[in-house]
């Protein structure tokens, strides 16, 4: 049941680099390319953009930390499950009230879902 955390790892740190990629180029089904200086609206977007970048690979770098080092999963995973549920809140909240587009509510909210059952799971056979 080990392998949830490199499936957790992997889907936050390909995220985590996917969101600054897609600051400089289009990746497909991903975060729009970033306007130019002084277009981008609100101005503290790029901010908020970079640091969920950066708390993705934080935390997918935490899960490959955890898959080789399972003596320390509870109660770090906790904390990991617990923002995967978040992630899928939030986009399910901006997909029926903010019109977050479909792709990405599949992509990041239940992407995210699944992840979190995979943690639960871990967790309660673990």
């Amino acid at each position: 049941m080990k392998f949830v955390l490199i499936v957790g790892a992997l889907l936050n740190l390909i995220g985590g680099v996917s969101i600054v990629v897609s600051m400089f180029v289009k990746v497909p089904r991903n975060f729009p390319k970033i306007s130019e200086i002084g277009e981008v609206n609100p101005a503290d977007y790029i901010l908020f953009r970079l640091f969920t970048a950066g708390t993705a690979v934080c935390f997918g770098l935490m899960y490959i930390y955890l898959y080789l080092n399972p003596i320390y999963v509870i109660p770090f995973l906790f904390f990991g499950m617990a923002m995967k549920y978040w992630a899928f809140v939030v986009s399910l909240v901006a997909y029926t009230r903010y019109e977050l587009p479909k792709d990405a509510l599949v992509l990041f909210g239940f992407s995210n879902l699944v992840v979190a059952i995979l943690f639960s799971m871990y967790l309660i056979v673990r």
